[in-house]
C-alpha cells in the first residue's frame, strides 16, 4: 500500500508538473467598439471598461460564462437601474434621424399610436407605427434607465444606423455602460402600414407581417432566407430583436390578427416558425444575429366569437395552441410576450395571471428567458376580472404583473411606481433581480457589451440589397394562391386589352394594352381588399373635442356588440358583379389583411379567376396572371362556405367548418 501511495503521489505530481507546462487557455478576441470608454488589456486580450473604474469586472470580461457576467452586473446596479430594465418603452428614429437629448427641445406632447386591443379593437390605431415622438435621452436613458425599446420609426438605412449609433453612445456613456436592445415590430412587408408605415427601405416580402403569405408557399428554404433577411437588416441599422414571429394558430377565423399568424396547422406554423428561427437567430445568437419575441402567449387566436377580451376552449383544446410555444422555447427563444386577453381559467389576463404566467410558461414549458406584455396592457387592459374592473390603479396593475411573473411591460414609462412597490414590500427586490438577470441575457447574447455600434455607410449597401429583394420577389410569387380558374381563363395571353381597377396602371402597361372602358376589355383584373375602408382610428384623437371622444366611444361599443362579419361586403362584391354584366372575363384578387375570409357562394358564377393574395406588389400579381410565374400558394386555412358554417365551428379547433369552400393546402397551378 505505501508502495501504491507513492505511485499516486508520483503521478499526482507529475500532473502538476504538465498542469504548470501547459499555456493558458486561448480565446478569441470579440471586436471592441468604445466611443466613451477606455479599452484596458489584460492577459494580452482586450475589453471595455463600462464602469470607468480601471479594472476588468467580471460582467466586463467576455471570457467568463454569460451567467456570471449577469449576476456580477446586477451586485453593481442600483434598485433603479435594475427597474428601468422591466420597461420596453417606444422611441421611434425620425425622419431626419437626429436624437433628441433634453425634454426641452422634444414635442411636449406624445404622440403615440395605441397598439390593436383585445378583439381587434382599435384596428386602425397602427397608422402611426406606434411612435413616441416626445422621448429623450436624458429623461430616457440617463434617468430612468431604459435599456430595451422598440424602435417602430422609419429613415433612411444609413441616417437610422447613426440614430442608433449617437443612442448607443449616451447608453455607454452612463455609470455603468449597459448597452440599449432596440427592438422593432416586423417591418419587412413589401408595402409597409401594420404597425411600421411608411416607406419601405428594407427587402419586400409577402405579407405587411411577412407570415401567412411566406407560409402559402410552402418553401422552408425560402422562410429561413427571410429570417437571414431580417436579421441582416435589422442589424445593418442596429436593431436586435423583432417582435415577432406570431405564432397563434389560426381556428377562429373571425379573429382579427389571423392575417399575421403563420396557419391553422399548428404543425405547420411549427415547421415555418423553426424555419425562421434558423434564419433570424441560427444555431448560435451572435452580433450577426436577431432575437426573436414569440408572439402572443398562450396563442391569442380562439376569442371566443372572434372578438372580446377572452379566449375560450370549447373544444378543450388548449394544448393544441400551446404546441408553438413548446417548439419554440425548445428551438431556443428567449423572449415571449404576453396578449392583451384573460382565460377563463382564472378570468385575468394572461399577463397578470401567475397560473400562465409562471407555472405552465416556466414550470410545466422550462421557458429560460423573458416575458413582456403587449403593448398597453398594464396601461389600458388591467386584470380584466370582473371583480377588479375599473378599480385598480397603474401602480396595482404593475404589482400584479410582476408577482405573476412577468419581466416587462411594453410600452410603459411609471418607473417610480415599481420602485415605490419595492420600497412598500410589495415587490421583492429579490423578484426585480430574477426580472433583471433574465432580460440582461438579451444584452449578453447579442454581444452588445462587446460592439452596439454599427456601420451606416455598410447599412445603406446592405438594406435592399440585390440578394435580398430577388428572394423576397421570389417569395412573394410563391405566396400567390390560384383558387378559381374557370374554363382556364388563365394564364393570360400576351397583347390582350386590359382592364384594371386597384392595379398601379402604369406597372400593368408592361403586361397589356391597358383600356379605360372595361367593355372594350379582353379581361377585367380587379384586386381589392375584403373589408369597407376604415376611417379614423386611435391616432386621430389628439384633436377631437370630449364630446367627438365619446362618441367614437359610443360608436365603438355599438361595434363591438355586433357579430363579427368576415362576408365579402356588398358594395365590393356589387362592383365585381358589375364587371362581371359587360359579359368580359373577370379575374379578382382578394387580398385580406386582418380576419379570415368567407367568400361569396357566387363566386365561381361571377368570375372566371380568383386568387388570394397577402400584400404582393402588383408585379408579382401580373406575373401570375401572365404565366410568368406558375402559381404554386396553398391555402394556410381553411375557408368556410358561409358565415353559419364559421359560426358553427368551436374557436380553439382547426379544420371544423361543417361545410367548406376551400379545403386547406388547396391551391391551383397552371
Amino acid at each position: 500500500m505505501k508502495k501504491i501511495s507513492i505511485v499516486f503521489g508520483s503521478l499526482a505530481l507529475m500532473g502538476a508538473m504538465l498542469t504548470s507546462c501547459e499555456e493558458a487557455p486561448k480565446y478569441e478576441q470579440p471586436t471592441l467598439e468604445a466611443r466613451k470608454v477606455q479599452i484596458i488589456e489584460k492577459d494580452g486580450y482586450q475589453f471595455k471598461d463600462l464602469n470607468k473604474n480601471g479594472e476588468l469586472d467580471a460582467y466586463e470580461d467576455w471570457r467568463l460564462p454569460m451567467q456570471d457576467r449577469i449576476n456580477d452586473l446586477v451586485s453593481q446596479m442600483t434598485l433603479e437601474e435594475k427597474i428601468g430594465l422591466m420597461f420596453h418603452p417606444n422611441i421611434a428614429v425620425p425622419a431626419d434621424g437626429k436624437v433628441v437629448y433634453d425634454a426641452q427641445a422634444a414635442l411636449s406632447q406624445e404622440a403615440y399610436a395605441g397598439p390593436i386591443g383585445p378583439g381587434g379593437n382599435n384596428q386602425g390605431a397602427m397608422g402611426q407605427g406606434q411612435m413616441r415622438v416626445g422621448a429623450d435621452v436624458k429623461t430616457f436613458i440617463e434617468q430612468r434607465h431604459f435599456r430595451n425599446i422598440l424602435n417602430n420609426g422609419i429613415a433612411e438605412p444609413k441616417l437610422f444606423a447613426q440614430w442608433s449609433n449617437t443612442m448607443q453612445e449616451y447608453a455607454e456613456a452612463s455609470r455603468l455602460g449597459i448597452p440599449i436592445m432596440f427592438s422593432s415590430d416586423p417591418r419587412h412587408g413589401a408595402t409597409l402600414g401594420a404597425h411600421v408605415s411608411g416607406k419601405q427601405y428594407f427587402s419586400q416580402w409577402p405579407s405587411k407581417e411577412g407570415q401567412v403569405g411566406i407560409t402559402a408557399a410552402r418553401d422552408r428554404d425560402i422562410v429561413e432566407k427571410f429570417g437571414e433577411a431580417v436579421a441582416e437588416e435589422y442589424r445593418a441599422v442596429g436593431l436586435h430583436m423583432i417582435l415577432g414571429p406570431q405564432i397563434d394558430v389560426i381556428t377562429e377565423p373571425r379573429w382579427s390578427r389571423n392575417m399575421g399568424c403563420f396557419s391553422e396547422d399548428a404543425d405547420l406554423t411549427i415547421e415555418m416558425m423553426e424555419a425562421f428561427m434558423e434564419g433570424a437567430q441560427g444555431d448560435n445568437v451572435g452580433p450577426d444575429k436577431v432575437l426573436v419575441h414569440l408572439k402572443h402567449w398562450p396563442g391569442a387566436n380562439p376569442h371566443e366569437g372572434g372578438k372580446g377580451n377572452f379566449t375560450v376552449y370549447p373544444g378543450n383544446n388548449v394544448d393544441y395552441h400551446l404546441k408553438p410555444f413548446k417548439a419554440g422555447i425548445a428551438k431556443g427563444a428567449l423572449a415571449i410576450m404576453g396578449y392583451y386577453s384573460g382565460t377563463y381559467v382564472d378570468t385575468l389576463n394572461v399577463n397578470y395571471s401567475p397560473y400562465w404566467s409562471t407555472k405552465v410558461l416556466y414550470d410545466q414549458l422550462g421557458f429560460k428567458g423573458s416575458i413582456c406584455t403587449d403593448w398597453g396592457v398594464v396601461g389600458r387592459t388591467g386584470p380584466l376580472n370582473p371583480r377588479l374592473a375599473g378599480k385598480t390603479t397603474l401602480k396595482d396593475n404593475m404589482e400584479m404583473v410582476i408577482n405573476a411573473g412577468v419581466d416587462q411591460m411594453g410600452s410603459e414609462t411609471e418607473t417610480q411606481l415599481v420602485v415605490e412597490l419595492v420600497k412598500e414590500g410589495r415587490v421583492s427586490e429579490e423578484r426585480i433581480n430574477q426580472a433583471a438577470s433574465r432580460i440582461l441575457q438579451w444584452h449578453f447574447i447579442l454581444g452588445l457589451f462587446e460592439d452596439p455600434y454599427v456601420d451606416p455607410d455598410k447599412a445603406a449597401q446592405v438594406c435592399q440589397r440585390e440578394d435580398l429583394q430577388k428572394n423576397a420577389y421570389q417569395a412573394q410569387l410563391e405566396s400567390n394562391i390560384l383558387l378559381v380558374n374557370e374554363a382556364n381563363t388563365l394564364p393570360a395571353k400576351q397583347g390582350i386589352k386590359l382592364y384594371v381597377e386597384g392595379i398601379d396602371e402604369e406597372i400593368a402597361k408592361n403586361y397589356a394594352e391597358l383600356v379605360t372602358n372595361p367593355r372594350q376589355a379582353d379581361l377585367i383584373l380587379v384586386r381589392t381588399g375584403v373589408t369597407e375602408p376604415r376611417t379614423g382610428g386611435f391616432g386621430a384623437q389628439a384633436n377631437m373635442t370630449p364630446a367627438q371622444r365619446a362618441a367614437m366611444q359610443r360608436q365603438r361599443e355599438i361595434e363591438a356588440a355586433k357579430p363579427v362579419n368576415i362576408e365579402i361586403p356588398a358594395s365590393i362584391w356589387n362592383n365585381v358583379k358589375k364587371l362581371s354584366a359587360t359579359g368580359k372575363p373577370v379575374v379578382v384578387a382578394f387580398n385580406p389583411s386582418g380576419t379570415s375570409i368567407v367568400l361569396p357562394q357566387d363566386l365561381k358564377k361571377v368570375v372566371k379567376g380568383c386568387f388570394l393574395v397577402f400584400d404582393c406588389l402588383d408585379n408579382a400579381l401580373l406575373d401570375c396572371v401572365f404565366g410568368k410565374f406558375n402559381p404554386v400558394g396553398k391555402l394556410p386555412f381553411e375557408i368556410p362556405a358561409t358565415m353559419k358554417d364559421v359560426e358553427a365551428q368551436l374557436e380553439d379547433v382547426p379544420f371544423d367548418a361543417p361545410n367548406k369552400a376551400f379545403e386547406f393546402g388547396f391551391g391551383l397551378s397552371y
